[in-house]
C-alpha cells in the first residue's frame, strides 16, 4: 500500500507502514503548533487483500469533538461520503481499503485553484474578468455600480465555501436583473498558499480571518483592503465552514437585515467578543484574540455596509453547496 501526501491540497504524515498486514498508520499534520483538522491523501492499495489506515490525532485537533462526527469523503471518480470506517478506542480514525482500489479520502472534498479555473473556463462567460495575482479575483458587471464582496476559503481547509461560492457566481450570470443592479467582486480562494499546502486554519501562524486591523497583516488582506476603498459596497459577504455544529447559519451586526431565514439559512445576530471568547474556550478548547478584527468586523466598521458571515458546516453534504448558493444570491438581491 502507498500513501501519496505531495500533491496540491495533500494533508497527511506517514508515521509507519506495516507491509506484512498491509497497514498503514497516519498521522493528522501539525499547524501553528497544534494539530490541524484538515487531511487529504490518495491511497493505493496494489494487493488482492484489504488493506487498513489508522489516522492518529483527529481527537487532539482543536475542532475535534466526540458528539459530533465529521464523516469523510472518498474520491474514485466522484466524491461521495466514506461509509467503510470507524472511531476506535484509542480514538483513532480506522478506514478500510479495498483491494486493487485508488482513493482519494479527504474530510471535505478538495478544491484548489486549477477547481477554480476550469470551472470559469467552463462557464465560458463574457461578463467574468478574472485574474490571478496577487491573489484570484473574479469580477462580474459594471464596477460603477453598488458593489457585492464575497469572500471565502481565509481559512483554507474549509472548502465548503469554495463551491457555495460557484453557485452564488452561476446565479449571477444567469440574472439579468441582478447584474443590472450590483457589481460583484468575488474572491474565491483568499488563502492560497494554506490550500496548496493543505493547512486548515492557519498559514505561517496566521489566521487570515483573525488580521484585518494588522498592519503587517497577509498580502492579500491589504490586497481586498485596498479594493474595498475604490468600491461603493453593499454588501459583504463572507463564507466560512463550521466544524462543530450540526446546521448552516448566518451571523450579521446589520440591523436592516429582518429576514429570519435566507436560502434556508438561519439567520442570527453577530454575538460579542465576551460570548465569541466563551465560546472558542469552551468549545474549541482554545483562545481566541478578541482585540484582532474578523473581515465581518473590520467591513461593517469602516463601511458600514450589510455585512453577513456564512457559517456551513461540514455535515453538509457538499453536492448541495451549489444550490445552496444560487438560492442564497436569489433570495439576498432578487427582489430588493
Amino acid at each position: 500500500m502507498n500513501i501519496l501526501n505531495n500533491y496540491e491540497g495533500a494533508a497527511i504524515k506517514v508515521l509507519k507502514n506495516d507491509i506484512d498486514n498491509n497497514i498503514m498508520y497516519l498521522s493528522l499534520n501539525e499547524e501553528n503548533g497544534k494539530y490541524s483538522h484538515y487531511y487529504n491523501f490518495i491511497v493505493e492499495n496494489q494487493e488482492e487483500r484489504k488493506a487498513i489506515i489508522y489516522i492518529k490525532n483527529i481527537q487532539n485537533s482543536p475542532y475535534y469533538r466526540k458528539d459530533v462526527q465529521n464523516i469523510p469523503y472518498i474520491k474514485e471518480k466522484e466524491w461521495k461520503r466514506l461509509k467503510d470506517f470507524y472511531i476506535n478506542e484509542e480514538n483513532e480514525l480506522v478506514i478500510n481499503i479495498k483491494p486493487k482500489t485508488k482513493q482519494e479520502i479527504s474530510l471535505v472534498p478538495r478544491y484548489i485553484q486549477e477547481d477554480l479555473k476550469k470551472f470559469i473556463k467552463k462557464e465560458n462567460n463574457e461578463n467574468i474578468k478574472y485574474k490571478s495575482e496577487p491573489i484570484d479575483e473574479v469580477i462580474i458587471g459594471n464596477i460603477k455600480l453598488p458593489a457585492v464582496v464575497i469572500t471565502a476559503r481565509q481559512h483554507p481547509g474549509e472548502t465548503l465555501s469554495s463551491f457555495f461560492v460557484e453557485g452564488a457566481i452561476q446565479e449571477i450570470l444567469n440574472s439579468k436583473d441582478i447584474l443590472e443592479k450590483y457589481c460583484f467582486v468575488i474572491y474565491p480562494i483568499v488563502n492560497r498558499n494554506g490550500v496548496k499546502n493543505g493547512n486548515h486554519r492557519y498559514t505561517n501562524g496566521v489566521d487570515y480571518n483573525r488580521s484585518w486591523n494588522k498592519k503587517n497583516g497577509p498580502v492579500e488582506i491589504k490586497h481586498i483592503k485596498e479594493k474595498l476603498k475604490t468600491l461603493d459596497v453593499k454588501f459583504f459577504i463572507d463564507v466560512h465552514n463550521d466544524e462543530i455544529t450540526s446546521e448552516n447559519y448566518i451571523r450579521t451586526p446589520c440591523k436592516n437585515i429582518k429576514v429570519d431565514k435566507i436560502a434556508g439559512i438561519k439567520v442570527l445576530t453577530s454575538p460579542s467578543k465576551i460570548k465569541r471568547f466563551a465560546r472558542a474556550l469552551i468549545k474549541q478548547k482554545k483562545i481566541i484574540n478578541v482585540f484582532s478584527k474578523t473581515a465581518n468586523e473590520y467591513v461593517f466598521g469602516k463601511y458600514h455596509c450589510n455585512t453577513i458571515l456564512i457559517e456551513l458546516t461540514m455535515k453538509q453534504d457538499y453536492n448541495n453547496i451549489n444550490n445552496i448558493g444560487k438560492k442564497f444570491i436569489k433570495e439576498l438581491l432578487g427582489e430588493e
